[in-house]
């Protein structure tokens, strides 16, 4: 069995993914306004719907994330859907990056002040790497074989 699929490396990917966006989420949800402005910095979303953009992500990150802590079926849809999320993000990095843009790239809130660049880009790369262990369909538990069951 791969390292990688192990049940309690998946599953601990996942509740590390969850806690990361419940943290991110509620960070936005308590300045919807900070995070409506630092989405139209990115210059990406449709300037009419930056505010539905900004009022609904942080509830959809949350919805996921709680899901993946608490373990609630689907697990895997969460953590692809945070995960898929995360790589949009990481775009969105980039494209500001290629646009020359600098600013807050408002990924937490005001609680984290990382600007758009590199150690952005390098941060999101090793949450993706999370994100994946936890897409993961865990491998089954092996059961012993029945020459070691007919030993013992």
């Amino acid at each position: 069995m791969s390292v990688l699929r192990h049940p309690t490396v998946v599953r601990s990917a996942q509740v590390a993914l969850g806690l990361i966006f419940c943290w991110a989420a509620l960070a936005k949800i308590n300045d919807l306004a900070a995070f409506a402005l630092q989405l139209h910095n990115f210059r990406i979303v449709p300037v009419p719907l930056e505010n539905l953009a900004a009022m609904t992500l942080p509830w959809i990150e949350l919805t996921a994330a709680v899901a993946l802590v608490l373990g609630l079926r689907p697990r895997r849809a969460g953590a692809i859907l945070l995960t898929a999320l995360l790589a949009l993000f990481t775009v969105g990095v980039l494209l500001a990056m290629v646009r020359g843009l600098n600013f807050e790239c408002g990924c937490f809130g005001k609680a984290d002040a990382t600007t758009v660049g590199w150690v952005k880009v390098l941060q999101n790369l090793g949450m993706l790497g999370v994100g994946l262990l936890a897409c993961q369909v865990p491998a089954p538990a092996r059961r012993a074989s029945s020459g070691a069951r007919a030993a013992a």
